[in-house]
């Protein structure tokens, strides 16, 4: 059966809402009071983690979270889709959201999630990210590839727009692996 691959890369973006219980929050609250910072700041410290000795969190990605993430919409993003190990087309960010075309060229869905409202209390982290964003695949049962099967759902954050999430025929791709470098990192709290 042929398979469909996707790459992904560029410059991405990816943000999180943390879920912290009010008791882990009080705990690091207080940590962050007598270190004179404050918990966002606190929890994009690597180190401290190491000094927090909790078996459960280690580091950022360990800590419970909604999580959104893509490929902005800059010169330096593109996709790739082989399909039974062939590259078939590459589409520069350029292309995928031009939005002053006659007929749109991709099939577009916005996102819904917690970016879609207005923003909730909680803890916010936002990192900017390059490389390889994301590479997937799925198996399908048809010889032929038709571009219109495919849906880029997009996403906004502030200024930035960005591509979430590819489907074909309403069928999410298995992630394979990414490869990416911290570029610029924040954090932020909403009361």
């Amino acid at each position: 059966m042929p398979k469909i691959k996707i790459n992904t890369f560029g410059e991405g973006i990816e943000i999180r809402r943390l879920h912290l219980d009010s008791d882990t929050y009080q705990h690091w609250k207080t940590i962050a009071a007598k270190k004179n910072r404050t918990v966002p700041d606190l929890i994009l410290d690597p180190f401290f983690y190491y000094s927090l000795k909790d078996k459960k969190v280690n580091q950022l990605e360990d800590i419970n979270a909604n999580l959104i993430s893509g490929m902005l919409n800059t010169p330096k993003s593109q996709i790739e889709i082989w399909f039974d190990r062939r590259k078939v087309l590459k589409i520069p960010s350029h292309e995928l959201f031009n939005e002053l075309v006659l007929y749109p060229l991709f099939n577009l869905e916005p996102t819904v999630s917690f970016l879609s409202e207005e923003l909730a209390k909680g803890i916010y982290v936002m990192q900017k990210t390059v490389g390889l964003l994301n590479s997937a695949q799925l198996e399908i049962d048809s010889p032929q590839l038709d571009i219109h099967d495919f849906t880029f759902k997009t996403a906004k954050y502030e200024n930035h727009q960005f591509s979430s999430e590819i489907t074909y025929q309403n069928q999410s791709l298995n992630f394979i692996k990414n490869d990416t470098v911290v570029t610029y990192q924040t954090a932020f709290e909403i009361f």
